[in-house]
């Protein structure tokens, strides 16, 4: 209780604000799939972008013997900092029986472009295990005020025997912070925390979305994000 008084107090000024500011709805975020292509580019020039070649596992991701990394980049989607993007992508790694495959080479890296390319964050997915259909989820928190900015998809470390293929994106956006899920982030979003701290009924959405620093538990550390967060 002592803890809850005092983060009001703290900014007890700045709530008046920001508890009627509404963070707004989430922005449209792209898509890919065989039917979602539309403004991606794949900079390998001997494989077009279309249905076709989606569905054949032809968007191969690997670096070429002359040392060119194939990628795949988003069209410029509108973001903000305390947007968490949840990505669920097929990854098809056609050779994983081959004798030569080596599964560490087929890490999947999503990089968070600005408007200049340059990348501010990323998050890659380092495999225990791998099937031909992989089915990943790639979470990343946009940490800085960005107005626009683009997604690229690549595995840096594979070659051709060792290499996979984009299927599916699928991205979900929200906000990280928005613990109690009504789209803005308040004074209320920390006492939410607080109340799972203290032992209050939380199902498994509410403990997701509690753990904002997302290290598998809820503490002060995370109330103390939000914070931060309405503060920026």
């Amino acid at each position: 209780m002592e803890f809850r008084v005092s983060v009001i107090m703290k900014k007890t000024l700045l709530s008046l604000i920001m508890a009627v500011m509404a963070m707004g709805a989430v922005a449209q975020v792209p898509q890919f799939s065989s039917t979602e292509f539309e403004e991606w580019l794949y900079n390998n020039t001997h494989i077009d972008l279309n249905a076709t070649n989606i569905l054949a596992n032809k968007i191969t991701l690997y670096t070429t013997s002359t040392g060119v990394t194939l990628t795949l980049t988003s069209p410029a989607f509108d973001c903000y900092a305390g947007q968490t993007l949840d990505m669920s992508v097929i990854w098809v790694t056609d050779q994983w029986t081959n004798s030569n495959f080596v599964m560490s080479k087929v890490e999947l890296t999503a990089a968070l472009l600005d408007e200049n390319g340059v990348t501010v964050d990323s998050v890659t997915w380092k495999p225990t295990s791998v099937n031909r259909y992989n089915y990943l989820d790639l979470p990343l928190n946009i940490n800085r005020s960005l107005h626009s900015a683009r997604l690229r998809f690549a595995a840096w470390k594979a070659d051709v025997s060792s290499c996979g293929a984009v299927r599916q994106i699928s991205i979900t956006s929200s906000l990280r912070g928005d613990v109690n899920n009504d789209k803005e982030i308040t004074v209320a979003d920390v006492n939410a925390i607080i109340d799972v701290i203290q032992g209050g009924v939380a199902d498994d959405g509410l403990m997701t979305r509690a753990d904002v620093n997302r290290d598998s538990e809820v503490t002060v550390a995370d109330a103390n994000q939000v914070v931060d967060l309405i503060l920026r």
